[in-house]
Order: C-alpha cells, then structure tokens, then sequence
C-alpha cells in the first residue's frame, strides 16, 4: 500500500501491518509513522552476534524464543506504538502465531536489543529503552558498535554500561545468560 493512501500521522497497527516492509520500514511512534533506513553490514553483523549468543541461551534453557530483525512489538495502544527490535527474546508461550499484526507481539519482549545505527541516535534508542521497560520488559540492551560498549537498562531506572573487557549477564530476566561483550562485536 503507497505512502499516500494512508494517514502517517495516526495509524493504527492494523493499517501498518498492510504497509510493505521492503517499501517503507518503519515504525510506529504514538500513532506516527517514523521511516527506518536499512542497515549496515556491520550493524547485520552484531545482530547475528547477539542472534547466536541469545539463540545458544535459549537452546540450553528451553522454554525461550529468539527473533531478530526488528519483529514487530505493540507497545502501546491509542495511540498505537509499535518498535522493531534488532533481536528480541521471549519466554515461549508469549511467541504471536498469525500474518500481520496478528503476528506482532503483544507487549515488550522479555530482553530487547537494539543497536546504535549509522543515522540513529544513541538517545533515541534509550527512549525507546524506556518504551520497553514501560510496556513489561525486563532488561533492554543498546549497543554502541563505535565504543564497543553495551548500555543495558533494568525497570524501573537503572543504568549501567558495560566496557568492551566487560560481560553482559541475563540479570534476572535470563538467568544463568553470560557473554563477553567484546564477543557481540567481533
């Protein structure tokens, strides 16, 4: 569906999810359509990093599941605010069956990761941070391919940022998870 057939400034998860992905990705933000751009090959080679780090994770601990390439979450409706996350990981039983919007999750995934792009700003993503910490989710990482450094974020307001010759753990919201964080950059 083109851009002009549609009210950018108000749309609704249904109306997106008739929105072709390869003609106009995006996401929704309070009702208002917001263009993404594509991505780097270095920004699809961390994804795949974290991808296999969280993949391995949830093979070894069943009961998870892992998607990446900013699946759809609808965090908040009417307004309707739907993210995309670089790769999301949620307990099972939470995964959405179904095309379209029908297929978005419903609500933050467990741990969200979004990762510092060339046109993005590092504030943007930590508003979107807070977007998933407000709408359930129980750790958000951002990290910053520049510094190699990870930002990761637990409800209600902590804050920490993991250097380079740091490692990330799963905290409580994925126990017993541990990575080199020089490992997620390589």
């Amino acid at each position: 569906m083109g851009e002009a057939a549609l009210q950018l400034d108000r749309l609704t998860f249904e109306e997106a999810a008739r929105i072709d992905p390869d003609e106009m990705p995006g996401e929704i933000d309070a009702g208002r359509w917001v263009p993404m751009p594509r991505s780097t090959w270095r920004h699809g080679r961390i994804l795949i990093n974290v991808g296999i780090a969280l993949g391995l994770y949830a093979r070894q601990n069943p009961g998870w599941s892992v998607a990446g390439g900013d699946p759809g979450t609808k965090l908040r409706r009417d307004p309707d605010t739907l993210r995309g996350p670089d790769v999301a990981i949620v307990r099972a039983e939470r995964v959405p069956e179904g095309y379209g919007a029908d297929g978005w999750l419903e609500g933050a995934p467990d741990v969200a990761v979004e990762i510092v792009g060339d046109r993005q700003k590092i504030f943007e993503l930590m508003t979107k941070a807070l977007e998933y910490l407000a709408a359930g989710g129980k750790m958000v990482w951002i990290l910053e391919p520049e510094t190699a450094r990870v930002v990761v974020f637990t409800p209600p307001d902590r804050v920490r940022i993991l250097p380079a010759d740091g490692v990330l753990d799963g905290g409580d919201a994925l126990p017993g998870f541990s990575c080199p964080v020089a490992q997620l950059f390589e």
